[in-house]
């Protein structure tokens, strides 16, 4: 009965720390990518300093929120990521790879381009972005129109609470509305703050009656989600390249929006992004709700209080097993 029990316990504590693993996956979902419309050849000089710059990028994210690379070499190539600020290391590293991951199978070839997921951000180019602010907005959606709880009028206090905050990440609430910014390493606390305002800017003007809302732009981007957590409508915006959000997007110029605002996929000319090559986005096809993760990190900390408990009681039952084969 004992080895019955034991291998219950042992059993449970595999599907406690399975479903601990599942409640990481939001962090690698996908937001939008761009691709210049620049190729590479392979095996030249700028293909090799693109694996060289993934790489490196790639193997520090486990122990730094936020890393750069600028190639030695005469192709003037610079990568950057940013994983959210307040995550742990293991989480960005496991995010960077993700990152990494997609914007190879995305943009093969191309000379510079941009993934973000959930909680990371990694970009590569030679059209020397970094230092360099950029608003442009990249990609905008909002919830269903919120309920008769004041969303509306909370909304400004928790947008304000981020505008006025320091450091890359930040974070304010007001009534039932949480608010979360944050901005790539390479800007400055004022550089960050007139960032993070464009983006409430964004979220104000196109979300401000909705329960929920993500802005993403050049160099940051800003999110807020009510005790509503409803999903968001039909259309409300969408991958743009000429920082004008639209119902089935944009794209820098030549560029294409691929599952944009609405439904279906739109290819639509624009103005260009302004930040050294063109985009051509492609954002969720699917949204789903806009909710901070922190409830799923709770999650995996009560999974992983949980099985050490089972593991406890798991030893004490070898223990007793081994003590009656003693007496016996």
């Amino acid at each position: 009965m004992s080895w019955f029990l034991a291998k219950t316990a042992l059993l449970a504590a595999l599907l406690v720390l399975q479903c601990a693993r599942g409640a990481d996956d939001d962090y690698t979902a996908f937001v939008y990518a761009g691709c210049s419309q620049a190729r590479y050849a392979p095996g030249t000089e700028y293909a090799a300093d693109v694996d060289t710059a993934l790489s490196s990028l790639t193997d520090s994210a486990g122990s730094t929120p936020y890393a750069k690379y600028t190639s030695p070499s005469t192709t003037q190539l610079a990568g950057l990521y940013q994983c959210r600020s307040d995550l742990p290391a293991a989480v960005c590293g496991v995010c960077a790879k993700a990152a990494v991951t997609k914007l190879s199978s995305l943009c093969n070839s191309a000379a510079g381009g941009a993934v973000q997921l959930r909680a990371c951000f990694v970009r590569y180019g030679n059209d020397s972005f970094l230092g360099k602010q950029d608003t442009t907005v990249l990609f905008k959606k909002c919830g269903a129109d919120a309920d008769a709880g004041g969303v509306a009028a909370s909304l400004d206090t928790a947008l304000a609470a981020l505008q006025s905050g320091s450091g890359s990440f930040r974070a304010g609430a007001a009534g039932n509305v949480q608010a979360m910014a944050q901005c790539v390493g390479d800007l400055g606390d004022k550089a960050c703050s007139e960032c993070v305002a464009a983006a409430a800017s964004q979220l104000k003007a196109g979300c401000g009656k909705a329960s929920a809302g993500e802005a993403y732009l050049g160099k940051c981007y800003a999110r807020f989600w009510s005790g509503s957590n409803a999903a968001p409508g039909n259309d409300n915006g969408g991958g743009v390249g000429n920082g004008v959000s639209g119902g089935d997007g944009g794209a820098g110029a030549g560029g294409t929006v691929v599952g944009g605002g609405g439904n279906g996929v739109g290819v639509v000319g624009g103005a260009g992004p302004g930040n050294g090559y063109p985009y051509g986005f492609v954002p969720r096809t699917t949204y789903g709700d806009v909710s901070d993760g922190s409830g799923k990190t709770i999650a995996i900390i009560i999974g992983l209080v949980a099985a050490v408990a089972i593991l406890i009681i798991f030893l004490s039952f070898l223990r007793r097993a081994r003590n009656l084969d003693g007496k016996s």
